[in-house]
């Protein structure tokens, strides 16, 4: 008996142990272990589809309660409805007798409706295209219905041409863009009447003179997402609020096979919030109230952090300073501070510190911009900064960018300089 017990006992002081020292660390398995989950094809990319960035919001107020963060009012969630078009199911594009592959030959553009059928192909580059009085003559003609127009404007000098037809203005049943080396996504609040395809020029045969495309297309006029919003309360100054604040949002499905992981976007954001809960609730409790904020339709337009301003669930005035995380997975060549030049004596503080420390290998300033949630903020009159790690891996809005190539190179440097920044507001 005496034997199990002390058995029992060395096992628990082991847990305690691991346990404390886990806690009291920069969790760079914890990292990969919350990216891992959210690239996960449970999550469909995190987007309206399936239910996708519910299930990460689900996850992450999860992890907030594992950690000690307590809600901002009775719910860590704060709805809120956006317009989304998606592609939830069927999707197939042939030219000829050959299928392209989705995300990696090409990619439908966002505002797309609902197409099926085979389509005689127009080719138009830089030699073939008609002049402008032609291109409305041909279409006055109804030339170009049931046609889909190939468009290849690459060193093309018709600007005006070229822009008729990327803009539909002769009015054919769709358009593909041959795209030169990168196939880059992203959402869209609004749907067209006709088909866009991107498509990678060294996929597409230019002999071809038939698509075949068949794409399932659902537009969602009030589909329902929400903020995920905890905190730690400071124990000098409770009033007083610092905020930290990534969009755990992507680009979810194309299709019913292809969707996008967001490992670098955002879900290395996602991670860095979360380990800086995990710090601030276990190492070192914070002086000032620690708000995390973790927004949802980012990627749709910075949607989240807008309902939030309108609406927040305590006083913008209480915010001392914010800082929203974005793409911390790389970081060989330092990190960006948007709104660096708008806040120079704390961007300058940041850069001290990074000297001080040897973190990074550069802290580069940037001005305004409205490229992530801080932007709501800082034009409402709260000092806010948007950092974002540079170098690395290439991979963003697109099929690539999965959890086991991101390096998290610079994550814990990057951890160390918040930490730091955040002991000198």
């Amino acid at each position: 008996m005496f034997i199990v017990l002390k058995k029992q006992l060395v096992g628990l002081i082991f847990l305690v142990y691991v346990f404390s020292v886990d806690l009291n660390s920069q969790n760079i398995e914890y990292a990969r272990e919350v990216i891992d989950t959210l690239t996960s094809s449970y999550f469909s990319g995190r987007g309206a589809v399936n239910k996708g960035e519910k299930k990460a919001a689900d996850y992450i107020a999860n992890e907030f309660l594992k950690v000690g963060l307590k809600p901002i009012a009775q719910s860590f969630f704060q709805p809120f409805n956006y317009s989304i078009n998606t592609f939830p199911s069927t999707l197939k594009v042939k030219l000829e007798d050959k299928e392209l592959i989705a995300g990696v030959d090409y990619l439908v553009d966002p505002k797309s409706v609902k197409t099926k059928g085979v389509f005689n192909l127009v080719y138009y580059d830089k030699s073939t295209i008609p002049s402008k009085k032609k291109l409305y003559k041909l279409k006055k003609q109804g030339f170009f219905k049931d046609k889909i127009i190939v468009i290849d404007d690459k060193d093309a000098t018709q600007k005006e041409e070229f822009t008729i037809i990327k803009t539909n203005g002769i009015l054919a049943s769709g358009l593909v863009f041959l795209e030169e080396a990168k196939l880059t996504h992203h959402l869209s609040t609004i749907v067209s009447d006709y088909v866009v395809l991107k498509v990678l020029r060294n996929s597409f045969d230019k002999t071809a003179t038939k698509i075949s495309i068949e794409i399932d297309q659902e537009f969602i006029p009030n589909y329902t997402s929400q903020n995920v919003i905890g905190k730690i309360v400071g124990a000098e100054f409770p009033d007083s609020i610092i905020v930290f604040s990534a969009h755990y949002d992507h680009l979810g499905k194309m299709g019913s096979e292809v969707y996008f992981p967001g490992a670098n976007d955002n879900a290395s954001g996602i991670a860095m919030l979360l380990n800086l809960a995990y710090y601030y609730s276990y190492k070192e409790v914070p002086k000032k109230t620690i708000v995390f904020m973790a927004f949802g339709a980012e990627e749709a337009g910075i949607i989240g952090s807008k309902h939030f301003v309108e609406n927040p669930t305590f006083s913008l005035a209480s915010i001392n300073f914010m800082i929203n995380v974005d793409i911390m997975g790389t970081g060989d060549e330092g990190i960006q501070v948007v709104n660096g030049s708008e806040f120079k004596p704390q961007f300058d503080k940041l850069v001290e510190i990074n000297s001080t420390n040897n973190y990074l290998k550069q802290v580069k300033i940037r001005g305004k911009a409205a490229n992530s949630d801080h932007y709501w903020f800082a034009e409402k009159g709260v000092p806010a900064i948007f950092i974002y790690t540079l170098g690395g891996i290439k991979a963003y809005h697109d099929v690539y960018d999965v959890s086991k190539t991101l390096p998290l190179s610079k994550f814990e440097d990057c951890f160390r300089l918040l930490t730091d920044f955040v002991n000198e507001l």
